[in-house]
């Protein structure tokens, strides 16, 4: 697999679950009036990452998983999410970088985890000196000097008592460390207790009711959504509930005209429906100041469940506005496009995790939620994966061999790249000799580079080899790192020449296809024969591919067709 890809792909999944737990619990916690919430919330988040780590054991993973997750904190139904966002990205990064000098021993996940809750402390302090100035400073130490004169002693070091906090901290997060190491032990011998299936979206049914067009306003349509949610977010937090109803309102009147599927989805979650009751009732008689069952708490019940049905509604809109073609041209720059498409897959995947986390009672034993949470990483990622196939746009060249599929398949190459589209992968043009087809060369689809044989017709073939000609190693070798540089550079389309009967036995590029298919988000154009069509899209299950006839279709018009499904149709 693409290990850019595959990687984020898989921070993803830590993310997600990351996210998906704050998002939930956070909520819950806060409302509830925990004490030390903040610590508990970092706990499970050095959980996951332990369990993630050690099922993955990828550098930059950690780094990765807490950034998908500080962008999926900006639907959290807190209006401040600029200090848990930073808190969560600073988590990961200590985690990481004690495992990095550990050589990521478990020594590493003891001090990451105890580094991980000291941020929290050293955040608030430094925060509390940001907001109140140097004052506080004086403040602390005058407050030292008193409890130790009333205690008769003499005040020798005014640091002793935030060494004492930051030494519980660290310990905190060490105990975290060593649960998340039986954790993710456990988690090899416990099935998922709640495993889940993503919807698939279907790209053709998909479209929303709005004139798509490809200027500035469409191309802001997601931070202006950001936006919006996000003001409605705060207003649900800060102004009474008749406040909370009319935004909550007006949210599933905006979703229901853009796209009836995500109301559909959202109440037929019977489930979920039955959860935000029990809520309800437990935050009567829970969540107010009297005894018994109160107004109050009730009211704060209400808030809760209008607060998560806004947030589901909101990932639903940012899930298929992240999804337009046009969005994606904007975002895929070679810097953010790997973060961009990770987080995509995470913003369509935590609605159903929240959805399916499990709620009230069986956190009475959260070693069998994390457990199970742990467990159900490896089920993420395929899931994932499947998406991303569903997602990406896949085209085949389809003709009779000899009938010009490469000739036809270099063409719409040039032409895309004459319009500034970027591709990349492999070309394999046919040389001859005395005018007979004596062979293949292979060149690059992208950037000019050399050009290599890839196979030459041969009389010494083994029983066990499909057609008439032997492979060069070293063509193979060459194809496949072209492949892959394809895959981890900002390539909007990559073309394989051609994926036919060898790879179908397990040879030539199908090792190398696999990886660009679990890979983020590259669009796809394969040669193909047109009697093995339907077999190749069966093999690799290609997500409703789009057909160009070599004998039905120019270059031009092929060029024209991919633009147009790629989001590049004004270039």
């Amino acid at each position: 697999m693409n290990d850019r890809g595959d990687k984020w792909l898989k921070a993803a999944v830590i993310g997600s679950l990351w996210g998906a737990s704050e998002i939930v619990l956070g909520s819950f916690l806060h409302n509830l009036r925990v004490p030390f919430s903040g610590n508990i919330l970092t706990a499970i988040g050095i959980v996951l990452m332990v369990s993630g780590h050690r099922l993955w054991p990828q550098a930059g993973i950690l780094i990765r998983s807490g950034l998908v997750c500080a962008a999926l904190k900006t639907l959290s139904p807190s209006p401040v999410i600029l200090g848990p966002m930073l808190s969560i990205v600073m988590q990961a990064s200590l985690m990481e970088t004690a495992l990095f000098l550990s050589r990521g021993t478990k020594a590493g996940y003891l001090i990451g985890g105890g580094l991980a809750v000291i941020w929290n402390l050293l955040y608030r302090i430094l925060s509390s000196i940001v907001l109140y100035g140097s004052s506080l400073i004086t403040l602390y130490q005058n407050l030292i000097d008193h409890f130790t004169g009333l205690a008769g002693l003499e005040t020798q070091n005014y640091w002793w008592p935030l060494l004492l906090l930051w030494a519980l901290f660290f310990l905190w997060g060490s105990i975290a460390g060593v649960a998340g190491i039986y954790i993710s032990n456990r988690a090899k011998n416990v099935k998922p207790s709640f495993n889940f299936t993503l919807p698939v979206k279907d790209p053709a049914s998909g479209k929303d009711k709005f004139i798509v067009r490809s200027g500035m306003l469409t191309r802001i349509r997601p931070v202006i959504a950001f936006v919006l949610l996000l003001a409605g977010l705060y207003s649900i937090s800060v102004f009474p509930l008749g406040i909370t109803i009319a935004v909550t309102g007006v949210l599933l009147m905006v979703l229901y005209l853009y796209e009836k599927s995500i109301i559909s989805r959202l109440f037929k979650k019977r489930a979920l429906w039955v959860a935000m009751a029990i809520m309800l009732v437990l935050s009567g008689f829970f969540l107010g100041q009297q005894a018994g069952f109160s107004l109050e708490g009730f009211t704060g019940g209400i808030e809760m469940v209008l607060r998560a049905i806004y947030v589901i509604g909101g990932f639903g809109l940012i899930s298929s506005e992240l999804q337009r073609p046009e969005v994606s041209a904007v975002m895929k720059g070679k810097a953010l496009s790997p973060l961009m498409d990770a987080v995509r897959v995470a913003f369509h995947t935590t609605p159903v995790l929240i959805e399916t986390l499990p709620q009230g009672r069986e956190w009475r034993k959260p070693a069998r939620v994390l457990a199970s949470m742990a467990g159900s990483m490896e089920h993420s990622l395929e899931l994932m994966k499947r998406q991303n196939r569903v997602n990406r746009k896949t085209f085949i060249i389809s003709g009779k061999q000899g009938e010009g599929k490469t000739t036809l398949a270099n063409r719409v190459n040039k032409i895309l790249k004459e319009s500034k589209v970027i591709t990349g992968g492999i070309i394999a043009p046919a040389y001859r000799i005395k005018g007979h087809r004596a062979g293949y060369m292979l060149e690059s689809a992208g950037e000019a580079g050399k050009s290599v044989p890839l196979c030459h017709e041969s009389d010494n073939l083994k029983e066990h080899l499909p057609g008439r000609f032997v492979f060069d190693e070293k063509g193979i070798e060459y194809g496949e790192e072209l492949l892959s540089e394809a895959g981890s550079r900002d390539c909007d389309l990559v073309i394989i020449d051609e994926i036919g009967p060898y790879e179908l036995k397990g040879m030539g590029w199908d090792k190398a296809f696999e990886k660009l298919l679990n890979s983020c988000g590259c669009n796809l154009l394969i040669v193909v024969r047109e009697s093995l069509t339907d077999i190749i899209t069966d093999r690799y299950g290609l997500h409703k591919p789009v057909i160009i006839k070599v004998s039905e279709c120019s270059a031009e018009q092929a060029a024209e067709i991919i633009k147009k499904e790629i989001g590049k149709s004004g270039v």
